[in-house]
């Protein structure tokens, strides 16, 4: 079993100085339970078991009365009667450490795959009260030992981040796929959100993914499925607080009116747009046109984890001037520092157009990268090849956790 080991240290290094409630997000069969249990400090419950849901939900104050100590809520949104009582509890003791100066013992970590449900209750009841962290699929960096070397691309692409098909490599990952979506998806996002027009929303997200690492056009894929542009957006929203997309933002300033400020649209894992694409073979998607983009893709998850997995908010940007031309990644590090990327699966330097529009910019970019499917790392004129598998040592590179970079 894969433990996400940099979010698990974080997890532990910053225990202290965090708010009595802890939330970890992310979506269904990410591992969120096994990395909680791998901190040795929290006693498990699993609202899963129908005696303990009931007992929680028809006595809360019983229910934490019993269980003292550091807990782990599992699906706690099975039993939404104890967030009011954790706020009740979460409130007294701020007023005994204010008035009597006594210490807080309330420490738990609430866990929900269905982050519709999750937020709400959290809204309702433990607004200012809860630290958030966020959980998704398992990195390439955290996974590179289990592949072969000349079956990487392959692998990751055809399986994901998903644990469990790591885990079990004989698991067929098309119907381990479609079961997530049809449960996942279908169950706990549509159901939940009380969608009606089921079959237009599973195709707008296939249509969404068969458009990863470009421009999101809102009215085209409405059209596409009937429903109107607003119904789109709110669907889109959705899936993206469900960790299932990723909305990349274009950097722009208001100075400069040649810049698109459009978002582009990916997946959270590259896996799964795989299947939603519709490919259970990888010759025919390496050969396809949809390859360079899910490439990017990956490129993205990559470089997302990486920060995530550190407790950090990654900032990451295109850039697009209205004459179409691009670079893929824009990363703001720290002291106003920005490193510019170009997924390219076959290694190709930058343009000068290129390199123009990033000058344009007046931003001090400390080095452009091409992360590239090749094996080795060398220097262009303009940039530097990175080999995908490196991308997390290079940003380590970089890194110095809880300094700024270098």
């Amino acid at each position: 079993m894969w433990i996400k080991r940099d979010l698990l240290n974080f997890l532990k290094k910053s225990s202290e100085g965090i708010l009595p409630i802890k939330i970890l997000r992310g979506p269904r069969q990410v591992g969120k339970t096994s990395l909680l249990h791998h901190l040795r400090t929290h006693q498990l419950i699993m609202f899963d078991d129908l005696s303990i849901r009931t007992f929680a939900q028809e006595n809360p104050a019983l229910f934490f009365d019993q269980f003292k100590g550091p807990l782990i809520l599992d699906e706690a949104t099975l039993a939404p009667q104890i967030f009011p009582e954790l706020k009740k509890r979460v409130d007294i003791e701020r007023r005994n450490r204010l008035d009597k100066g006594t210490p807080p013992t309330t420490d738990i970590w609430i866990t929900g795959s269905n982050q519709t449900l999750l937020q709400k209750e959290v809204r309702e009841s433990l607004a200012g009260r809860a630290n958030y962290f966020l959980l998704n699929t398992l990195s390439l960096h955290e996974l590179e030992d289990q592949f072969q070397n000349d079956h990487i691309l392959q692998s990751f692409l055809m399986r994901g981040g998903w644990p469990e098909l790591h885990a079990l490599p004989k698991l067929n990952a098309v119907e381990y796929l479609n079961d997530f979506i049809a449960t996942f998806i279908e169950k706990d996002i549509i159901s939940v959100a009380g969608i009606e027009k089921k079959g237009a929303f599973i195709k707008s997200l296939q249509l969404a993914a068969g458009r990863v690492g470009q421009l999101l056009n809102y009215s085209d894929i409405a059209k596409n499925v009937s429903v109107d542009t607003t119904t789109v957006q709110g669907w889109i929203s959705l899936l993206e607080q469900n960790g299932i997309v990723r909305m990349l933002q274009p950097y722009y300033t208001n100075l400069n009116q040649r810049l698109i400020k459009t978002p582009k649209i990916y997946l959270e894992d590259v896996g799964l747009t795989v299947r939603l694409q519709g490919w259970s073979e990888f010759e025919p998607l390496l050969l396809s046109p949809y390859f360079g983009n899910l490439f990017e893709n990956l490129i993205l998850s990559e470089i997302t984890r990486f920060f995530i997995n550190r407790g950090e908010q990654p900032e990451i940007y295109f850039v697009r001037s209205k004459e179409k031309v691009e670079v893929d990644f824009l990363i703001r590090l720290s002291n106003q520092r920005y490193l510019a990327i170009e997924a390219k699966a076959t290694p190709m330097d930058f343009t000068s157009a290129q390199v123009a529009l990033l000058n344009s910019l007046q931003l001090n970019i400390v080095d452009k990268w091409i992360v590239s499917s090749t094996k080795q790392a060398m220097q262009y004129k303009q940039g530097r090849i990175i080999p995908f598998t490196d991308i997390y040592a290079h940003l380590e590179g970089l890194y110095c956790f809880g300094t700024d970079f270098v």
